[in-house]
C-alpha cells in the first residue's frame, strides 16, 4: 500500500533525532494506541520521544515505554473532545517551543488543530509535521452544505501539514481533491506490535470474540441478537466481548432477555486481547461505522478469521483473501448471523497464512515509513541534535 519502497526506506533512514507526538488523553482509541506504539518503537531506535497529552487519564497510559517523555497539560477534565483539541493544539505549542523537536505526528482526525497552531511557531522551532488522516471525510449521511463546511475546515487545518497520510487509497484521493494538494502518502496502519507466538485453533472450538468500547455505534446489540441464531442451530457456540462503556447494563440485559446467558461472556476492558484470541474460533467487528477496525488486524495477525460488516472503507481492503472470512453488510442482523455460523462450520485455515497477510501493519514497517517521510521532507536539512531534558 505504501508509495515508499523498502530500498528508499533505507537510503532516507534518518540519524537519531527527536519527535514529538501528542494525544488528548489515553482513551481506548485506534489512534491512541497507534500513537503509542510508533511512539515506543521510535525511542527504540534510539530517538528522542516527546509525547505532549492533554490529560493523563485513560487506561492505555500503561503502554507508554519508561523512555518517553511526558509532558501533561493537566487540561480540565469538564472539557468537550473539541475544546480539549484546541486547548492541546495551544499546549503543544508552548511545548515545542521550548523545546523543539524535529518532526510531529499528529495521530488522526481529532488532533488536527494542533498543525496550524505548530506552524506559526519561530523557523527555528517549527517542526515537520505529519499528519494522519485516520477516519473517513466524506460520509453519505452528511448534507450537502455539512460536506462542504467538513471540506473547508480540513483544508484550513491540514493545508500546512508537510505530509498528510492516510489507510487507503481511496481515502488519499478524497483527501487530495479536498485539501487541494498532491503530499498525501498512504500508509499501512501500524497497529500491530509484537503479541508472542501464535497459538493454533483449539481443537472443536467455537467460540467467537468481539471487543469494542460498549456503545451504541459499535454494534453489540446486533451481535447478540445474531449470535442468538447462531447459537439456537449450534449448542456448542459461545460469544465473549471484550470491553466496557455505557452500554453494559443494557447489553447484559439483552442477553437476559434472549435466553443466553452461559452462553454470552462479558469480561470487562482488558490491557490486551490477545489472550482471548487464542483460546477464540473468529473473531467478530459488528460496528456500524469504524476509522479503520484496527483490531480486525489483531485478530488476523492471531491467526483468527474474521467476521466484520462493511463499517469501513479499509475494510475490504484489507480483507482482499478469502482466508481472512467473510464480510457483511452494516445493521444487517440475518446476514451477520449467517456469516458467524458459516465460518464456524469451515475448518480453519493456518494461521501463519492469515498472518502474513497482515506482516506491512506491524509498527516496525510503519515506524520506519513514518521515518522516512520525515526525513523525506527535511531533504538535506540536518537534524537538530537532541537537546537535553528540561522541565517546562
Amino acid at each position: 500500500m505504501s508509495v515508499i519502497s523498502l530500498a528508499e526506506r533505507q537510503s532516507f533512514r534518518p540519524a537519531p533525532g527527536s519527535i514529538g507526538v501528542v494525544l488528548r488523553d489515553f482513551r481506548l482509541g485506534g489512534s491512541e494506541r497507534v500513537a503509542i506504539g510508533l511512539a515506543n518503537y521510535w525511542s527504540s531506535r534510539g530517538i528522542e520521544v516527546t509525547l505532549v497529552v492533554g490529560r493523563l487519564e485513560g487506561p492505555l497510559s500503561a503502554l507508554v515505554d519508561r523512555s518517553i517523555r511526558i509532558v501533561d497539560l493537566g487540561l480540565k477534565p469538564r472539557l468537550g473532545d473539541k475544546r480539549l483539541a484546541w486547548s492541546l493544539a495551544f499546549g503543544a505549542r508552548r511545548v515545542f517551543c521550548n523545546k523543539p523537536v524535529d518532526a510531529c505526528y499528529i495521530p488522526g482526525n481529532s488532533h488536527w488543530p494542533v498543525v496550524p497552531l505548530l506552524k506559526t511557531l519561530p523557523p527555528a522551532c517549527a517542526p515537520r509535521i505529519v499528519a494522519q488522516v485516520s477516519s473517513p471525510v466524506c460520509r453519505a449521511n452528511r448534507s450537502r452544505l455539512a460536506q462542504r463546511v467538513y471540506d473547508w475546515r480540513m483544508r484550513w487545518l491540514l493545508k500546512q501539514a508537510d505530509t498528510i497520510t492516510t489507510l487507503s487509497d481511496t481515502l488519499a484521493r478524497e483527501t487530495r481533491d479536498i485539501v487541494g494538494c498532491a503530499r498525501v502518502e498512504v500508509v499501512p496502519l501500524p497497529a500491530l506490535w509484537d503479541e508472542g507466538r501464535r497459538s493454533p485453533v483449539p481443537d472443536g472450538c467455537k467460540t467467537i470474540l468481539a471487543a469494542g468500547r460498549l456503545v451504541r455505534i459499535k454494534g453489540f446489540d446486533l451481535l447478540i441478537k445474531a449470535f442468538r441464531g447462531v447459537a439456537s442451530a449450534d449448542p456448542d457456540a459461545s460469544l465473549t466481548i471484550c470491553g466496557d462503556g455505557p452500554e453494559r447494563s443494557t447489553l447484559e440485559a439483552l442477553v437476559s432477555a434472549l435466553d443466553l446467558s452461559g452462553r454470552v461472556t462479558f469480561t470487562g476492558y482488558v490491557p490486551s486481547i490477545r489472550p482471548f484470541l487464542d483460546q477464540a474460533r473468529l473473531f467478530v467487528l459488528s460496528s456500524h461505522c469504524e476509522s479503520f477496525g484496527a483490531v480486525l488486524l489483531e485478530a488476523l495477525a492471531a491467526g483468527r478469521q474474521v467476521v466484520s460488516t462493511r463499517c469501513s472503507p479499509a475494510v475490504e481492503s484489507l480483507m482482499t483473501s478469502p482466508l481472512t472470512g467473510l464480510i457483511v453488510p452494516t445493521r444487517d442482523e440475518a446476514a451477520l448471523a449467517e456469516a458467524l455460523s458459516a465460518l464456524l462450520a469451515e475448518t480453519p485455515p493456518e494461521g501463519a497464512e492469515l498472518a502474513r497477510l497482515v506482516a506491512p501493519f506491524h509498527v516496525s514497517h510503519g515506524g520506519e515509513v513514518f521515518l522516512a517521510l520525515m526525513q523525506r521532507e527535511t531533504g538535506s536539512r540536518a537534524w537538530r541534535q537532541p537537546v537535553l531534558r528540561a522541565a517546562l
